[in-house]
């Protein structure tokens, strides 16, 4: 099966300045379908085509992902429920709906938005 993938792990670490090996290569992966999921205009692009700053998106994102072990948990969704006497007060989220957009590396966002890559689209579900 062939992932996405938009960076080599030579580039993630001339980026980066860090030592990931070719094991590592699912890390690429994983950062590269995120990002893909966001950028509906970048289906095209593939290592040898991916310009500059989707590169440095998907290395900052692979950073963030190592940062934050547990992204994929932290945002399952939440509810908060308060009752005291007739008085009561009820707070939820519908999971990854609202909170999936946090999954995203702010640098990445960064990178992103300053190109091409960054359409309407993408702008209001990154914000």
């Amino acid at each position: 099966m062939e992932r996405t993938a938009y960076i080599t792990v030579d580039e993630l670490n001339e980026i980066l300045g860090s030592s990931y090996t070719e094991t590592d290569v699912i890390k690429i992966n994983e950062a590269s379908e995120l990002i893909k999921q966001y950028c509906f205009n970048i289906k095209d692009y593939d290592v040898s085509t991916a310009p500059i700053n989707l590169k440095l998106a998907v290395a900052y994102q692979v950073q963030y992902n190592d940062e934050n072990p547990n992204i994929d948990l932290s945002y399952a969704g939440s509810s908060h429920s308060v009752s005291i006497g007739a008085t009561s007060e009820s707070v939820g989220f519908s999971g990854a709906e609202n909170q999936e957009y946090r999954k995203i590396s702010p640098k990445a966002k960064r990178y992103l938005l300053d190109t091409s890559l960054g359409d309407d689209i993408l702008f209001t579900r990154l914000i």
